[in-house]
């Protein structure tokens, strides 16, 4: 199920739990006997170095639940997984899954390649530069569209927002540091970023 009707702290405290719960119910450990059984709340608060009160606390809040960032990393660390994978919605998930698509899609289009390649020998990677590579790829996928002059208010303020979001997420990742070793990644990364974030919506 989508939440899409909830605020955005709600939706993600019971993603981050939701997550938690689909990881460790995942991830059987092997008891005396050889047998596997599920990871109890004891051994996951163990395994992340926290009481297992503070865990129950978190898993029971529902969409109250605000753990700190270094009850995050913990609890992460020991499910072995990114931080980022315990706070991602359903839909976060859908979008993601969506953007892929969208860069599969892209790599038959003679014009997203002739970007791409550019994007590869390019050694302006800084956030700026990110933030309007990012806004092209994103036309080159149909992901925004180009103002008419006269456009409707309503219509260029939604532009502007979807603009403005597709701009943050394709700053976000470290892409300078990138390009340095993986020039490919740059790309594919900002293709993503930016159709993810044509889509977003808290």
């Amino acid at each position: 199920m989508f939440d899409q009707q909830k605020p955005l702290h709600a939706s993600v405290a019971q993603a981050f739990i939701r997550a938690i719960r689909r990881i460790s119910g995942a991830r059987p450990a092997i008891d005396e006997e050889g047998e596997r059984t599920i990871v109890s709340q004891e051994q996951l608060a163990e395994d992340a170095g926290m009481a297992r009160s503070s865990l129950t606390k978190l898993l029971k809040q529902d969409d109250a639940a605000n753990p700190t960032l270094k009850s995050i990393c913990q609890i992460a660390n020991a499910l072995g997984v990114p931080p980022a994978f315990l706070l991602m919605r359903d839909r976060d998930w859908k979008v993601l899954a969506a953007a892929v698509f969208t860069h599969e899609a892209a790599r038959t289009d003679p014009r997203f390649n002739d970007f791409a390649k550019r994007l590869c020998t390019s050694k302006d990677h800084g956030p700026s530069a990110s933030v309007q590579n990012g806004r092209e790829l994103a036309r080159l996928t149909n992901h925004l569209q180009e103002l008419p002059a006269g456009a409707d208010k309503m219509v260029r303020s939604n532009v502007e927002a979807q603009a403005y979001r597709i701009g943050a997420t394709s700053a976000a990742p470290p892409l300078q540091q990138l390009h340095t070793s993986n020039p490919e990644y740059v790309p594919l990364l900002l293709t993503l970023c930016a159709a993810m974030g044509a889509n977003f919506r808290d």
